[in-house]
């Protein structure tokens, strides 16, 4: 054991215990005496035959739990009383010697006589769980038990508790009416996202470190999200208004949309030029939207080996109808080369192919052009059915080339709508409300079909474009 000696005048300080302590367990001797009057260490002496006494103490290191306690015993070789100590308080209690951890921590026990010192340090654990203790309460609540929501919406959900090495799990009764997920590695939040209208009860079972398990449940009621407020004038006797667009914002909404670009469908059943020798070549750039219209810009500028750019929308994949009301309320450009025009073709039964449905391609499959255009006469409108047999022999039925000339104003200088109402038995074109041209079922057919209404008894989407040239007006440009 390490021996340090200190000079008793002015070693005696709380400080100077405390530095006592970082020396570990080893015992301390002190000298008895102090400085001689102009005297040196010679004169300080132990015994007769110069032996130091030492203290020596049972255990230099201890590892205790709360509550449990230890014997310490002290011996002085002078045979000099022992009295016992500690710091800091409130780890270990000692008397004559029996230590006793009373809290979590560390501490040091020393004995000491009048001139010697040893010291043990103690380390006090908590104390054990015995079987017979009571069980840890655990706890579980969630921040919802009840929830409101609409279709679409959405809202999280969290438990707290007793919650340290838990797992938790969650599910819905109902997931078609209220689904429920885990956000991220959080295990206690969740979102509860509303599908359907109707009621679900979301349950967070949580297993506790201990292996028991607790539930708690959020009752949730979903209700049907309410209806957009109608544009004004979409009332139609006999019609219920299922789809629109008012063009608000700042952008196209894709989600109702396609853009088509380029010389030519995508899909390889498409002729080149859109079939008709046209001067334009499509671009997103060409479509905007803006102060709640639509707006289609054809622009005298090179893209491609075309002389113009201008844009073409349609909602094919995204909707379409077999029957119906359409109509749309528009302003369009006049002057040689431009084809403004509102039309329908066949929803594609394959999305691979542009145009094929259950009676092939065009125009065995029909298409119908609400309006349509010639930019050099201004105020005529033109309304058409295509149908019949494989170009070259495919046919048409149109008010063209008189076509039906606007009671005020040209396409350019006023907005007029324009609309066709489509049924089993005919197809009746509309101008500003007024019946502008009809066709019955008995003036269509297709030699895909024998049935009276084909190819018009098929879904068809919407297309808006603004065409430069090509053969609908003879090629003018």
């Amino acid at each position: 054991m390490k021996k340090i000696n200190l000079l008793k005048g002015i070693a005696l300080s709380v400080s100077a215990l405390m530095v006592m302590s970082l020396s570990g367990c080893d015992y301390i001797s002190q000298f008895i005496g102090g400085l001689g009057g102009g005297g040196n260490n010679d004169n300080i002496t132990g015994d007769d035959n110069n032996t130091k006494p030492e203290l020596t103490i049972s255990q230099t290191e201890v590892t205790l739990a709360v509550g449990d306690s230890v014997q310490l015993t002290a011996t002085a070789t002078d045979g000099s009383a022992v009295e016992w100590g500690v710091s800091p308080a409130g780890i270990v209690t000692v008397e004559d010697g029996l230590v006793t951890g009373i809290a979590e921590g560390e501490a040091t026990v020393w004995a000491a006589t009048e001139s010697l010192m040893a010291v043990c340090n103690i380390k006090v654990n908590p104390a054990p769980i015995k079987p017979d203790d009571p069980p840890v309460e655990e706890t579980l609540e969630i921040s919802k038990k009840e929830l409101s929501l609409e279709v679409e919406g959405y809202a999280p959900v969290i438990v707290t508790g007793s919650l340290t090495g838990a797992t938790i799990k969650w599910a819905s009764s109902s997931p078609a009416v209220a689904k429920v997920e885990q956000v991220d590695n959080n295990a206690n939040l969740a979102l509860i996202t509303a599908l359907a209208a109707g009621k679900a009860t979301v349950t967070a079972t949580v297993t506790f470190a201990s292996g028991s398990t607790q539930s708690v449940s959020c009752k949730v009621t979903v209700s049907p999200k309410p209806s957009p407020s109608l544009p004004v004038g979409s009332e139609k006797p006999g019609y219920e208004l299922v789809w629109y667009d008012e063009f608000e914002g700042t952008s196209l909404d894709t989600e109702k949309w396609n853009y088509q670009t380029g010389t030519k469908d995508k899909y390889a059943d498409s002729p080149d030029y859109w079939g008709n020798g046209e001067l334009q070549y499509y671009t997103q750039d060409a479509v905007t939207v803006s102060g709640g219209s639509l707006i289609i810009t054809a622009t005298k500028q090179q893209a491609g080996d075309r002389p113009y750019t201008s844009g073409r929308i349609l909602t094919r994949d995204k909707a379409s109808w077999t029957y119906g009301y359409f109509e749309a309320k528009m302003k369009t450009p006049t002057g040689n080369g431009m084809w403004p025009a509102f039309w329908m073709l066949p929803q594609p039964t394959n999305s691979a192919a542009s145009s094929a449905n259950k009676y092939g391609t065009w125009p065995l499959n029909g298409e119908i052009d609400i309006m349509e255009a010639k930019g050099r006469l201004g105020n005529v409108i033109d309304n058409t059915i295509h149908y019949g047999m494989t170009w070259p022999n495919n046919q048409c039925t149109t008010n063209a080339p008189e076509g039906y000339t606007l009671k005020s104003g040209t396409t350019e200088s006023g907005w007029h709508t324009y609309a066709v109402e489509w049924t089993t038995n005919y197809i009746s074109w509309y101008v500003d409300g007024v019946k502008s041209f009809e066709v019955t079922s008995d003036g269509w057919w297709t030699e895909s079909s024998a049935v009276e209404s084909a190819p018009f008894d098929q879904p068809f989407y919407i297309l808006f474009n603004l065409a430069v040239g090509g053969g609908y007006d003879g090629g003018v440009a």
